[in-house]
């Protein structure tokens, strides 16, 4: 009998359900967190520091949040560990959640 690919060697190394489910939670709701504070960062970046009009701010930040969600959502199957995926993805929410955090609590509203 001809062994599958998966189990050359004794070594099984398919995708688990969990591997799945980790990735599929990071690529839409975590995902989601991370796109909506970096949008809001960048709309205060562009509001306050490069003294835009903070609507066009707003919109600039909107539309350029569903090119980081896409890849975001890209780079959450293409990473070969869920362990640095997930690492990655905290990170950059504590990142941008202090960023915005400091910008709300010395500036005013956008």
């Amino acid at each position: 009998m001809a062994k599958s690919a998966a189990n050359v060697g004794g070594n099984r190394r398919g995708i688990g359900r969990w591997n799945v489910a980790a990735r599929i939670i990071a690529a839409i709701p975590a995902n989601y967190l991370v796109t909506s504070l970096a949008a809001a960062c960048l709309a205060r970046l562009l509001a306050h520091g490069l003294s835009v009009n903070p609507a066009e701010a707003s919109v600039t930040a909107t539309l350029l949040s569903f090119a980081i969600f896409a890849t975001i959502a890209l780079f959450a199957f293409g990473l070969r560990s869920v362990t640095r995926l997930w690492l990655w993805l905290t990170v950059t929410a504590a990142i941008c959640g202090g960023i915005l955090w400091l910008s709300l609590s010395m500036g005013e509203r956008l």
